[in-house]
């Protein structure tokens, strides 16, 4: 009996001891799961699709509830096992998007998990379109014992939906009409996996200005990515558009994926301004366009009588010319800058109305004009010192105004032949002229007498 008790003893020993080393051959059965190329703010969810199954002729089975992901592959699950396996990585991907399964569980990135398989995983995150991605757990064919798992990364498939378009805020946010404003846009690369038709077309359309273009007549754009040249494309009308099929395409091996998946990509390309406000509006495909805008301002001048009048008066008709701080003078269309000349001869006036004010509008509210008059109003002189305009503080960007005040002195009164003053000289003259001959006949009598 006590020999069965050993017996027994020891049989319960060795199980727990299997049963341990079970336990931790089974807790080392884990792999982790990767996402690279993910933005910061992205957020990912994820499910197991299919599941080992000894009893299968794949060894395989999908998981209950995402059939949808491999129907198109074959007619039952073995069939749509093997043919997913069969199928290329695009025709993959394909499918999968068009399935549009979705999933529930939090993915943390990177993420462990125990069993083999294969795993869905949907990503979200502001401004990008995450293609589903499939993960694969395979088991461990190098050890001769108890396989493990292997961990796996996968690249995120995202594709932008806006692109990122700016002005330098110190010199190109507000303009004058004929001045270059430089515009920097910026977007995510797609990842596209070998064989995908994946695209980057971005459109830029302009509205008060035109694209510089070179002597072929054609926009130059520059391109900071990796060793892609500078591009030139021609723009049809106030429209630009920028395919960037170069960047996706592996140029190197076409049946690679892209190298340049998720990179950013930097793009700056030069408008014209043509009017009193430029906006540019930038999209990737189909997607809401982003849009920046550029100002010019207002210049306003007032015409008034003699500083410190008593009875303050605005003048009509006095005419202006614009100076720049150069000692250029303005040329105008319709009120609104058109360029610069040397000489006043050549410029625009521009004349004040009933109100004693005149205004011209697509100036640069970062720099200095001033008015400088060539014609008075009747019955007063032309003001020989020209007036700064002085940009308005608290205006809307759309808004800017910059004003400026001009008084004139009325005309000396020139006496005239017959007028007043000369009568009383006149008889003045005549009175001392009458009184000298008066006293050189009495004078000339009493030489006589004696």
């Amino acid at each position: 009996m006590k020999r069965v008790k050993k017996l027994l003893t020891l049989m319960l020993a060795v199980m727990m001891m299997l049963s341990m080393t079970i336990i931790s051959s089974a807790a080392e059965k884990s792999a982790v799961i990767t996402v690279t190329g993910a933005g910061e703010g992205a957020t990912f969810t994820y499910a197991q699709v299919i599941k080992a199954d000894t009893s299968t002729a794949t060894g395989w089975a999908i998981v209950p509830g995402y059939e949808a992901l491999f129907a198109s592959f074959g007619n039952d699950e073995q069939s749509q096992i093997e043919g997913y396996i069969a199928a290329s990585e695009s025709e993959r991907a394909a499918a999968i998007k068009a399935a549009n399964v979705s999933t529930s569980d939090v993915f943390t990135n990177p993420m462990t998990v125990s069993k083999a398989g294969l795993y869905l995983i949907n990503g979200t995150e502001e401004g990008f379109d995450y293609n589903p991605m499939l993960a694969y757990i395979g088991f461990d064919d190098k050890t001769g014992e108890e396989k493990g798992l292997v961990d796996t990364t996968i690249k995120a498939k995202k594709t932008p939906k806006t692109v990122g378009k700016t002005v330098d805020e110190q010199t190109d946010k507000f303009v004058q009409v004929g001045d270059e404003v430089t515009y920097t846009l910026t977007a995510t690369i797609p990842y596209s996996p070998k064989g995908s038709q994946t695209t980057l077309v971005i459109t830029d359309e302009l509205t008060g200005g035109e694209f510089k273009v070179n002597d072929a007549g054609k926009a130059v754009v520059t391109v900071d990515v990796g060793d892609v040249p500078t591009l030139e494309i021609a723009p049809e009308g106030n429209k630009l558009t920028i395919d960037l099929a170069s960047l996706i395409i592996n140029s190197d091996d076409p049946e690679e994926d892209n190298k340049y998946a998720n990179m950013t990509v930097t793009l700056t390309y030069v408008a014209i301004v043509t009017g009193t406000e430029i906006e540019n509006k930038a999209a990737i495909g189909n997607n809401p366009a982003t849009v920046v805008k550029s100002y010019t301002g207002k210049l306003k001048i007032t015409k008034m009588n003699e500083a410190g009048s008593n009875s303050p008066e605005a003048l009509a008709g006095a005419e202006f010319v614009v100076v720049n701080t150069d000692g250029k003078f303005a040329t105008l269309e319709n009120g609104v800058l058109a360029g610069w000349v040397d000489t006043v001869d050549d410029a625009t006036t521009i004349t004040t109305g009933s109100d004693g004010t005149a205004t011209v509008e697509g100036f640069d509210p970062d720099k200095t004009y001033k008015f400088h008059e060539v014609v008075a109003p009747e019955g007063y002189k032309v003001n020989p010192d020209d007036v700064t305009a002085e940009w308005q503080e608290g205006k809307a960007d759309n808004e800017q105004i910059a004003e400026a005040t001009m008084h004139d002195s009325k005309l000396s009164t020139l006496p005239f032949t017959g007028g007043k003053g000369t009568a009383a000289f006149t008889g003045f003259g005549v009175l001392l002229m009458s009184i000298s001959a008066g006293l050189y006949f009495t004078n000339k009598k009493n030489k006589s007498a004696k």
